[in-house]
């Protein structure tokens, strides 16, 4: 599995509503990174995994 960082190299997890990320804004130790990654639309589909299927992003973390 790839990992996504963002500009500051944070490893991000996206999909699932934000609940797999450690940057979703829920930690208090953690900066929220949502609003600077480029899967935010992601996290907020609620339609994942269903559109993960037909995903073409081979960086994506999610990706096998």
């Amino acid at each position: 599995m790839m990992i996504f960082t963002d500009t500051t190299e944070i490893p991000l997890m996206p999909g699932n509503l934000g609940k797999d990320c450690l940057y979703n804004g829920e930690h208090d130790d953690v900066e929220c990174c949502c609003d600077e990654c480029d899967y935010l639309m992601c996290c907020m589909d609620g339609r994942y995994p269903k559109n993960c299927f037909s995903c073409n992003d081979e960086k994506c973390p999610r990706k096998d």
